[in-house]
């Protein structure tokens, strides 16, 4: 005998059960007529959440059902997403990164724009034809035959110097005495008459300046000023006024005029290795002669090796000692080239005190 399974009566349900069925038929029809469902007495009277149990199986009906709706309601609405990080390539290009300046390192002489107007700026000496002759610029006037000897020597040194591809010869002597500051005025009036050729003249000997002495010349300024970089190049150098000797206005001189206790220790620093490269590009320097100290009376013409290219060595004749010589040339170091030896016959004014006591 089968037996029908039949559907409880509503007098078998419990109140709850009762309007939640009636809850649940009337959001069906609003679902399928599209009208908003009308609450009942008992949905007003009850505002109790539905049991959890209840909840969690009608949801992913309703959800299902009324998603389509939700969409159709706002076509213009757009989905919210999380915004994606733009790729570096759609990103505007931004601004470069402005940096500190660092400090500008010293440029090299070649890397320096010249400055030939440098020359038209420089402050001119007069010439004194009759005080030249006193001191022996034998190359200012001509009249002493040995001035040929000088001639001689700048063709030849501009020949090796150009062969070497050298631009700066410093000129010492062994012992004081021997002519070296006699041999670097003559050399350098010589070598202005040259044209197209610029040569300058430094006066390195900082504890006894000869340059000055021999051209008369007062109150001049200090070479140690112009190495600290406290003065410029258009303030420390000079050239010759016009004149009847012909001696050119293609040669700076650089005349000190103060003493310098410390002059190893100016030499050695870097700042001057900056000063005095800038000079010769701001003058576009051929030639640049260094009137130094005796090199065994003290340290200074070894601080300033490392600024030279080359060596003028200036012996007197039957003064100077073989011994002198090796030690000179122990000294400098075999890689230090020695451009030339001069001998020469100096004359010596012991009055002067021209001493260094080495």
């Amino acid at each position: 005998m089968s037996r029908d399974r039949t559907r409880p009566g509503d007098d078998a349900l419990s109140d709850s059960e009762r309007a939640r069925r009636e809850l649940e038929k009337r959001l069906r029809a609003a679902l399928i007529e599209g009208e908003e469902p009308i609450p009942d007495e008992a949905e007003q009277e009850d505002d109790a959440p539905l049991p959890l149990t209840d909840r969690v199986e009608d949801a992913p009906e309703v959800q299902a059902e009324i998603s389509p709706v939700a969409v159709e309601e706002a076509p213009a609405a757009t989905p919210v997403e999380a915004p994606a990080e733009p790729a570096p390539a759609a990103q505007s290009p931004a601004e470069p990164t402005q940096q500190a300046p660092a400090e500008p390192a010293p440029q090299a002489a070649a890397e320096r724009t010249p400055q030939p107007n440098l020359w038209n700026r420089l402050p001119r000496i007069p010439v004194d034809p009759a005080r030249m002759e006193r001191n022996l610029v034998i190359t200012a006037n001509r009249h002493d035959p040995a001035h040929a000897a000088f001639d001689v020597l700048r063709t030849r040194m501009i020949q090796a110097m150009r062969d070497k591809g050298w631009h700066r010869v410093g000129i010492t002597s062994p012992t004081a005495g021997c002519g070296k500051s006699f041999t670097a005025i003559n050399l350098a009036v010589s070598l202005s008459r040259l044209s197209d050729f610029r040569t300058v003249l430094l006066d390195f000997d900082l504890h006894r300046p000869g340059l000055s002495r021999i051209l008369g010349l007062k109150d001049m300024p200090a070479t140690a000023d112009f190495l600290r970089g406290e003065i410029g190049a258009e303030d420390y150098l000079s050239t010759f006024a016009p004149n009847m000797l012909n001696i050119g206005d293609r040669l700076a001189l650089g005349v000190n005029g103060r003493v310098e206790p410390f002059a190893s220790e100016l030499f050695a620093n870097p700042r001057s290795a900056e000063v005095i490269a800038r000079m010769q590009t701001d003058l576009q320097a051929d030639l640049v002669l260094f009137d130094l100290p005796p090199a065994l009376a003290m340290d200074d013409v070894l601080a300033l090796r490392p600024h030279l290219d080359c060596v003028l060595i200036v012996v007197g004749g039957g003064e100077t000692r073989a011994r002198d010589m090796r030690e000179v040339q122990s000294r400098l170091g075999e890689d230090m080239p020695i451009l030339g030896v001069v001998m020469n016959k100096a004359e010596v004014d012991a009055s002067a005190g021209y001493s260094y006591g080495y």
